[in-house]
């Protein structure tokens, strides 16, 4: 059903949109994924990459493939550390361009940690951040008022650093939220305590 507008006692009511977000759950805990695509800034970031690592890798191989009659004594040794270091660049280009663009929370509660993960396409995870549920400070809700979603974010300790989890409506956010305060309570555990 698409957006609809109905009057419900006199005051409009708008039918909640589908979510932006999925939760799976695994043996280990669960997944955020959000099902929007990947921003226009990392596709062509990505793309610059992937062609800036091509020349590099290109001109890597030419460097390495000059005859060597055209290199007297100690230039045979600056052509090597050239190419050495046009194809360290090219793998860090070729790297990131490769990364991937789907980005998901893994809420691990059998080891206790949250992690920030970006799936490449082969789906492949990277591992961009790691928190333990000790040092997440709060979960609460940043809402913006002019496109009216509000972004689930996690406090990191208590500083202004935040993590965030979703976005979507408040009412969408709210099972997930108090799911998430739910796994981060942490009892801390006293030195000295008899066993």
């Amino acid at each position: 059903m698409s957006d609809t507008n109905v009057s419900v006692q006199g005051e409009p009511y708008r039918f909640a949109k589908t979510s932006t977000f999925e939760v799976e759950d695994t043996y280990w805990g669960y997944i955020v994924r959000s099902k929007r695509g990947p921003s226009l800034g990392v596709i062509v970031s990505q793309a610059v990459s992937y062609f800036l690592g091509a020349c590099f890798l290109t001109a890597c191989f030419g460097i390495l493939m000059l005859p060597t009659m055209m290199f007297d004594g100690d230039l045979g040794v600056m052509r090597i550390g050239a190419a050495t270091l046009m194809g360290a660049v090219a793998a860090y280009l070729l790297w990131f361009a490769s990364r991937g663009t789907r980005a998901e929370l893994h809420v691990d509660n059998s080891i206790g940690e949250i992690r920030e993960v970006i799936r490449n396409r082969a789906g492949r995870p990277t591992t961009v951040g790691c928190y333990g549920f000790d040092s997440i400070g709060g979960v609460f809700m940043d809402n913006d008022e002019e496109t009216g979603l509000s972004t689930l974010v996690l406090r990191y300790r208590n500083t202004v650093q935040t993590v965030p989890v979703a976005e979507g409506s408040e009412a969408q956010l709210i099972s997930l939220r108090d799911r998430l305060g739910n796994d981060l309570m942490v009892v801390p555990q006293t030195l000295g305590q008899a066993a």
